[in-house]
């Protein structure tokens, strides 16, 4: 550590020398010697000294208290006042410069060293924290949020301008009052008045957050807002005060509703454009459910015809929830249609004979992913399982890129999962997709549901799974299609304990005739 440069201001030559002398063997430097008031006024600034030895009594136009009021003025250091005797109203005057201490001549080199030393702590203990009161004070005072501390009785001591203009109160009204009496706050569904905060966080040590209330302004206006209480430590770890940030969310709220809305627009759209309840396949009966997510997602199913012998089905969902996924599925929906001139890619027209050819379930899958994948870029994957039946034969190829397994029922009861394999589609533009071929039957049944009602979780956090749902298919397997799936649908919520879900929950069951 440096040693601490200390002037010296004594206006008897001989006794600052002798000062100088003591100083310097004590460890310290003396840069210099002033004889006047107004000579330590001028070198102060290119002194600057880490303490100031100060004689009350100078003579000239200054005495020791008016050079220690202007040098303070000055320069923030430590003045330690050097006196023999001294009048009374002297002594007052002193006291208004804030001296760090008083040595009386004659003194004691121990004396004076001990006075230097506590001044010397106590000035950069005072310093700091000054310096970090003014920090917080400034940064405080230039936040967009709204910030309020309070000591640890409630009482308000600092408001920056944002908190100002929304409680409607200036900050010597503010000032020295109950937080109760400065900010007024409801809960934002039941209008009930809440109580602020103020001894928890203090008790507890630890932060306090709240959304959804409203502070209500002076004009009686209420502006929706959340906020923040932290407790406010000594570098000892001492609780003194209470840290308040109030941030208004009225712009937040307002965007919320708008994406609420256009969701909820988007699931009905997309209901829209599932099959009709009575819609048929030509040899084929088919029974479904559906349940759309709470904030929109991408799940999607269809079948129909694709030409005289041969019909389609498919199941989709596309990761994620919201206005994006919900977009990709209609999106989704326009391709997956046997309608060329709609954009569907499932029929390709030809000029020669014959003027349409059906494409192959992994010619789909290859199609998809060539429209869907986006370089360097965040693609919206998706999940499928697409189908193309023989409606005179059975005979059936199946692809499935990262869906949940097809469950296939035989006539006698038998069943299993319908097992190739391949990736979502947008990862991988140029992954081979494996193609499942089998015979369906009269009286065989194939069911197709979605990601969410394979992860599907209980109250307790269990998760639905492919096992569950075949479990459940096996028991009910002499029940008619129709009453087997509305009875799917009906343990499937009861399971859940409730009919809402996190993801797109659907189930779709073909029958051959």
């Amino acid at each position: 550590m440096s040693k601490a440069r200390i002037m010296v201001v004594e206006d008897e030559g001989v006794v600052a020398l002798q000062i100088k002398e003591a100083l310097e063997g004590m460890g310290y430097q003396v840069p210099g010697i002033a004889l006047t008031g107004e000579e330590a006024v001028a070198k102060v600034l290119d002194m600057e000294p880490d303490l100031v030895l100060m004689d009350i009594q100078l003579k000239g136009g200054l005495n020791g208290v008016e050079a220690a009021g202007r040098i303070r003025a000055r320069l923030d250091v430590p003045i330690v006042y050097l006196t023999a005797f001294s009048d009374e109203e002297t002594l007052e005057q002193a006291q208004l410069t804030e001296p760090y201490g008083y040595v009386l001549k004659p003194f004691e080199e121990r004396s004076l060293h001990a006075i230097i030393q506590m001044s010397l702590a106590k000035h950069r203990r005072f310093r700091g924290e000054r310096e970090s009161g003014w920090w917080m004070s400034a940064v405080a005072a230039s936040m967009m949020e709204s910030v309020v501390i309070c000591d640890a009785k409630g009482y308000v001591k600092f408001i920056n301008p944002s908190a100002e203009a929304l409680f409607g109160k200036r900050q010597t009204e503010a000032i020295e009052k109950r937080m109760r009496e400065v900010v007024q706050l409801v809960d934002g569904e039941t209008r009930a008045p809440l109580t602020i905060p103020v001894s928890e966080p203090l008790l507890e040590g630890k932060s306090t957050i709240r959304g959804n209330c409203k502070v209500v302004t002076g004009k009686g206006t209420e502006i929706p807002v959340e906020f923040s209480a932290s407790p406010l430590k000594s570098p000892e770890g001492t609780l003194f005060g209470i840290l308040f940030v109030f941030r208004e969310t009225s712009e937040r709220e307002r965007i919320q509703n708008i994406v609420l809305r256009e969701i909820e627009q988007l699931a009905k759209i997309q209901k829209r454009l599932l099959p009709a309840a009575d819609a048929v396949v030509p040899g084929l009966r088919v029974q479904w459910f559906f349940r759309p997510s709470q904030f929109g997602g991408g799940g999607t199913f269809g079948f129909f015809r694709l030409d005289d012998t041969h019909s389609a089905f498919y199941a989709a969902d596309v990761v994620g929830q919201g206005i994006l996924p919900a977009l990709s599925s209609l999106l989704l929906h326009t391709f997956l249609s046997p309608d060329a001139e709609r954009g569907g890619i499932l029929v390709e027209k030809r000029c020669e004979e014959p003027k349409r050819r059906v494409l192959s379930p992994a010619e789909v899958v290859r199609e998809l992913n060539r429209r869907f994948f986006l370089p360097d870029q965040s693609n919206p994957f998706f999940t499928l399982v697409y189908a193309v039946i023989d409606t005179l034969t059975g005979i059936t190829h199946l692809a499935r890129a990262g869906h949940p397994y097809p469950i296939l029922q035989k006539a006698g009861g038998k069943v299993e999962l319908v097992k190739p394999e391949g990736f979502a589609i947008g990862l991988f533009p140029h992954s081979e997709t494996a193609v499942a071929e089998f015979l369906l039957e009269p009286g065989d049944r194939l069911f197709l549901c979605s990601d969410g009602l394979v992860d599907a979780t209980s109250a307790a956090g269990e998760r639905f799974s492919s096992n569950r749902l075949v479990e459940m298919i096996t028991a009910e397997k002499g029940r008619p299609l129709a009453d087997l799936v509305a009875s799917l649908g009906a343990r499937i919520a009861e399971w859940r304990g409730s009919e809402s879900f996190d993801g797109d929950v659907s189930l779709v069951a073909f029958e051959k005739e």
